[in-house]
């Protein structure tokens, strides 16, 4: 019996066995599959590093390059703003012009225009642009000069009181200049904010929340708030703090300016409050000197419209008059004259704009269409008698 059943588990041994050879092989074939897919993946994971660590160091070299680049032509674009240089750009515009290059004028006077304002010879600036301006190609043929041309246009006209004109330079600049320019729009943003505090108005909130310039145009916006509420405290608060950013910005002197703005904004809302209030409580309330200051600046703000009121001098009062209806004034003509003409003033640089084919162009491309009919005419004449002799064989 014993050997009956050794006899019949011996099989079932060997198969187990030869069941248990198979799985540990199996196990160390897949065992080694894994080490072998952990070491490829290993080296590929360490070729991507090596790929990615090139890939920067070529980025590196590639933008230390750039900025060697940038340096050398700002260096060279900067050795324009010399005194020195003044003569021979004046000698390569007046060969510019004899030659009818319209770019090379464009960079030309955009230069000269540069070289002027940083020595602050805007006198000369005005007269450079008088004379150049038949000269000029109008439109410009590069959107980027003329953008920069605008933007010097509104630096003289400001300086010159003609807060209007350089307002509308500075749009112009804005609306010219390319995407990427974000530090030329920015400056142009800030002397446009500047320009419209000067003129009376606040800019909208939207300007100071573009995220590429909203940093910089931050002591703008304290500014402008500042104006708007009438807020004298605030507004010297806040040129001091920021002296340094404006004089870098070159509106220091423009921003003091405004000193008088948020005068005539705080007196503005003062009347409107009140129906009658006493002068010295008016100094009081901006913050000035003595009440015989705050009475010549009613009485100068009286004159010029800003407020609707009369001052009686033996009470040492201000009694403002009762609101009119704003309909029944000239400002919305006004408001509808200053949109009708900025769509007017777009209409026509758009047309301006426009390349029309030059007239040999034309003549040549008649030519072409009149010898194109002749070879059709000539063609189909042609078939017409192969078809008669057919017709007669």
């Amino acid at each position: 019996i014993f050997f009956r059943y050794l006899f019949k588990m011996a099989p079932k041994n060997k198969k187990r066995e030869q069941l248990e050879k198979e799985q540990k092989e199996r196990a160390e074939k897949r065992e080694k599959e894994r080490q072998e897919k952990e070491r490829k993946e290993k080296e590929r994971k360490e070729r991507e590093e090596e790929e990615r660590k090139k890939k920067e160091a070529e980025e590196r070299e590639r933008e230390r390059i750039r900025k060697e680049r940038n340096a050398a032509q700002l260096k060279v674009y900067d050795g324009f703003l010399e005194a020195s240089q003044r003569p021979r750009l004046l000698t390569m515009l007046r060969k510019a012009t004899l030659c009818h290059d319209d770019l090379a004028q464009e960079i030309l006077v955009n230069h000269l225009l540069r070289n002027y304002i940083h020595h602050n010879l805007y006198q000369e600036a005005d007269l450079l642009v008088s004379n150049t301006k038949d000269t000029l190609s109008q439109p410009f043929r590069s959107n980027n000069q003329m953008a920069r041309y605008c933007y010097y246009i509104g630096r003289i006209k400001i300086v010159q009181l003609h807060y209007n004109e350089a307002h509308d330079n500075f749009q112009q600049a804005l609306r010219k200049a390319p995407d990427k320019a974000i530090g030329f729009k920015t400056i142009a943003t800030k002397m446009s904010v500047v320009v419209q505090l000067l003129m009376g108005e606040i800019p909208p909130r939207s300007v100071f929340r573009q995220p590429e310039s909203q940093e910089a145009l931050y002591p703008y916006l304290q500014l402008t708030s500042a104006v708007r509420f009438g807020q004298l405290q605030l507004f010297n608060n806040v040129v001091n703090e920021y002296t340094s950013v404006f004089k870098q910005d070159s509106t220091y002197t423009l921003v003091q300016r405004i000193h008088q703005n948020v005068i005539k904004t705080g007196l503005r809302r003062i009347t409107h409050a009140y129906t009658k209030i006493a002068i010295s409580d008016i100094c009081n309330k901006l913050q000035l000197d003595n009440p015989e200051d705050a009475e010549y600046i009613v009485a100068k703000a009286i004159r010029d419209g800003v407020i609707d009121a009369t001052i009686d001098h033996d009470a040492g009062t201000v009694i403002s008059t009762e609101i009119a209806d704003v309909y029944s004034s000239p400002e919305p003509a006004a408001a509808f004259h200053r949109r009708i003409q900025h769509l007017t003033d777009t209409h026509n640089q758009a047309i301006m704009t426009m390349r029309y084919m030059p007239e040999d162009e034309e003549l040549e491309d008649k030519d072409a269409q009149e010898r194109e009919k002749r070879k059709e005419e000539e063609k189909a004449l042609e078939e017409a008698l192969e078809e008669d002799d057919e017709m007669d064989i």
